[in-house]
């Protein structure tokens, strides 16, 4: 079964749809979505988040609220255990959510398209359509919860084929690859690689030591190419500083991740720009580096 959210606004609580995509004996089923009315206090519409998925305050105005859309998640999934592409983020709007309405979070198991992707497949991007096209799969509505679910439950599946791994199971087992999963008391882990070189990324000068060695972009060293929508670059570079990362304003063999401001320089086959053409050059020579969008750098920020 696999999920796709989209926000309302940079708080991961701030729900305004959910797609969910069905896979019986190796194949899509059946997928359902609705728009949501983001929990109370935090219904304010992002112009950056509206910009990525079109849905505005009036579409939502008579959608249901969290509460029910909740209900109707549980009852779809039927117990299944959940696919996101970058679960981390996924998972976090359904404990945010539930924290606003005051709810006990529901008993979840889950894993990552994304993760299992980067032990599948080699690519200068793990954003959702560089890893539909790694896959085989027709990706052309990113964003629409719907269609991103779909994609994401595809890329497993492709993923499967490619291990020649029968379940999720085999799948996960076969790349040291654990279950995340959350309960009603409130405990979670999330779903993540546990190879020799997890976790294994260090502060760097300037960085904020005290940082949370977990967060997604921790030790590492980003790049940024083009204008961001969100922040400044100054502003960039404090809150990549807070969460234990460095700045840096040239590609090179030590970059580890480039964030380009460009979405469509993220989509195989369009143009790159000079700093991304350099990253796939470092990629093809054998470096561990990564092109993300924008969407995906706050979200990295912020988890």
């Amino acid at each position: 079964m696999a999920i796709d959210f989209e926000t309302a606004n940079e708080h991961r609580g701030s729900p305004c749809a959910v797609g969910m995509t069905k896979v019986v004996d190796g194949r899509v089923d059946s997928d359902w979505g609705t728009l949501i009315q983001p929990p109370a206090g935090l219904r304010g519409f992002n112009p950056f988040n509206v910009a990525i998925h079109g849905i505005t305050p009036a579409d939502v105005a008579d959608a249901p609220g969290w509460r029910a859309v909740l209900a109707d998640i549980v009852a779809f999934g039927d117990g299944l255990p959940l696919v996101a592409h970058n679960a981390g983020f996924d998972m976090s709007v359904i404990r945010a959510a539930c924290d606003a309405e005051s709810m006990a979070w529901p008993e979840l198991r889950y894993t990552c398209s994304q993760v299992v992707a980067r032990r599948t497949w080699k690519l200068l991007s793990y954003s959702l359509p560089y890893c539909a096209d790694a896959a085989g799969v027709t990706f052309t509505n990113h964003h629409d919860a719907r269609a991103d679910a779909t994609a994401a439950a595809e890329i497993m599946l492709a993923a499967m084929r490619s291990a020649e791994a029968t379940s999720l199971d085999r799948l996960l087992d076969g790349h040291r690859i654990r279950w995340g999963w959350m309960t009603p008391a409130g405990g979670w882990l999330g779903s993540h690689y546990r190879g020799h070189n997890a976790g294994s990324r260090k502060p760097l000068p300037g960085a904020d030591l005290d940082a949370d060695p977990d967060g997604a972009l921790y030790g590492a060293l980003v790049c940024l190419t083009g204008k961001l929508n969100s922040m400044t670059r100054d502003e960039a570079f404090h809150r990549l500083a807070g969460v234990g990362a460095q700045p840096a304003e040239n590609v090179t063999k030590r970059t580890d991740v480039l964030v380009s401001a460009s979405p469509a320089g993220l989509r195989p086959g369009n143009s790159l720009s000079g700093k991304a053409k350099r990253a796939q050059a470092l990629l093809e020579s054998g470096q561990d580096i990564e092109v993300i969008d924008e969407d995906e750098f706050l979200r990295r920020l912020n988890s």
